[in-house]
């Protein structure tokens, strides 16, 4: 397979992923006011999601030295905690997505992973901080500026807006640890079952989270229906295309990429569900794509800052 079909797949990996995210948004916010509470729907997540990557990875034929046991423990510490760091980024979204709706949160996670992903890069030393990074930090900043901003202003915020903010941010931060994990998984490990490795983790994360407040189950079969979706489709199809497609891309590359979800995500809410965003957010979210292209230029090796 030659380098550029390569990363035209892994790009469409990336792209779909994004694409299934942001309709899981709206499933998610179904549940969540049906009664589900957010800790409960992630632990459901993950739990029907993680059958489907076991099986495929059964079936997969593991290259030598790819067993768990012939991984290394900083290995093994990888793939754990980037299920780890999965099972807290879906937490966080569904509990702003309980304060705010399925837009908001979901724009706010994606869109500002990337800005973590750089000021991650340069304070692990992996790239410097040049003027085309800090143009484009500066961009992201304005944009998120703009996106939360209540429309009265910050006071008095609405009830739970400050919270739900708190939580969207919270999942960006931990979805950049996803990035960042699926980007340096070992490379003789396939994706399926570091995947299932991964989220097998995160669905014992969730169930020790879950557990001591108590578990709400679905009710219902629409609520059945919409939990299985998230698992197979939005969680166990949708990580894997994404996991496949960040091996092959920069991080910086994978995370742009997935700015697609909040377009899905807002486009849905506000066909379905009657929330369309104001102008102002519409602004913010082009100043953070404008911001996440620049980074993603400056990614692909430009050669000067």
């Amino acid at each position: 397979m030659n380098a550029r079909l390569t990363a035209a797949l892994a790009w469409g990996g990336v792209l779909l992923a994004g694409a299934l995210w942001g309709g899981g948004a709206l499933v998610a916010q179904f549940l969540i006011d049906g009664g589900i509470a957010p800790q409960s729907l992630s632990l459901a997540r993950f739990a029907l999601g993680v059958p489907l990557l076991w099986w495929l990875h059964r079936r997969a034929q593991l290259p030598a030295g790819a067993r768990w046991s012939d991984l290394s423990r900083r290995e093994q510490f990888q793939v754990a905690g980037t299920g780890a760091a999965m099972a807290l980024n879906v937490s966080c979204w569904f509990a702003g997505i309980a304060h705010l709706g399925a837009a908001l949160p979901t724009v706010i996670s994606i869109c500002c992973a990337p800005v973590v992903v750089a000021l991650v890069s340069v304070l692990r030393g992996y790239e410097r901080l040049g003027l085309r990074l800090l143009v484009g930090l500066v961009l992201a900043l304005a944009g998120v500026a703009l996106l939360v901003m209540p429309a009265r202003g910050w006071s008095p915020l609405p009830a739970g807006h400050a919270a739900g903010l708190a939580w969207s941010f919270g999942s960006a931060f931990c979805y950049a640890l996803v990035v960042l994990g699926n980007a340096r998984m070992p490379e003789r490990v396939p994706a399926v079952t570091a995947s299932a490795w991964g989220m097998s983790a995160a669905a014992l994360c969730m169930l020790a989270v879950a557990w001591p407040v108590g578990i709400t189950w679905p009710s219902g079969a629409a609520q059945w229906l919409g939990a299985g979706y998230t698992g197979v489709v939005t969680t166990s199809v949708a990580y894997l295309a994404f996991a496949w497609g960040a091996r092959r891309l920069s991080p910086t590359a994978a995370v742009v990429g997935t700015l697609i979800e909040p377009l899905v995500a807002a486009l849905l809410a506000a066909w379905l569900l009657a929330q369309p965003m104001a102008q102002r957010q519409w602004l913010g979210a082009v100043l953070l794509a404008l911001a996440m292209l620049l980074l993603m230029r400056r990614s692909g090796g430009a050669g000067t800052d």
